[in-house]
């Protein structure tokens, strides 16, 4: 497992490596004093390629016991994630944003992760009156209305 872990970390830092030498050659870092188109590039790929050093730095050494990729019934658990977020897109539009996101976080803790309905109702709320007090109130952003926002 760790020499996958090595080889992905070897891959990332040279995708990192193209990242940082496009925004520097091709982009600019820099336009008349002011961040260029090629700025956000370099820094992202700065921070990716610190990401891939740490990676194979983790994952030098010997090879662990190997485990069996896929457990039994291992396939369940994605399955009900793909599931969930298919239902959320599927109603956005209908039940309006507010509300999606509501089902969408408290389905998710129920179903997928497998909390309690309290905590998954409760977090649901609270993460849907976080959206509509930052996104409707504060920023003034129009989101799609639906049975109850």
């Amino acid at each position: 497992m760790k020499s996958w872990q090595r080889y992905a970390g070897v891959f990332l830092l040279a995708l990192a490596t193209l990242v940082i030498q496009q925004s520097v050659w091709v982009l600019r870092l820099f336009d008349h004093g002011q961040p260029g188109s090629g700025f956000m590039p370099f820094g992202l790929g700065v921070i990716l390629a610190v990401l891939a050093v740490g990676l194979i730095i983790t994952n030098l050494g010997t090879e662990e016991q190997r485990i069996p990729f896929w457990e039994p019934k291992a396939w369940l658990r994605p399955l009900l994630a793909i599931c969930v977020t298919a239902a959320y897109v599927v109603v956005f539009d209908d039940i309006g944003a507010i509300t999606s996101v509501v089902v969408l976080v408290a389905g998710w803790l129920l179903i997928v992760e497998r909390k309690s309905l309290y905590v998954s109702a409760g977090t649901g709320v609270l993460t849907g009156l976080v959206v509509y007090l930052l996104f409707e109130r504060f920023l003034q952003t129009p989101f799609p209305r639906g049975v109850l926002f």
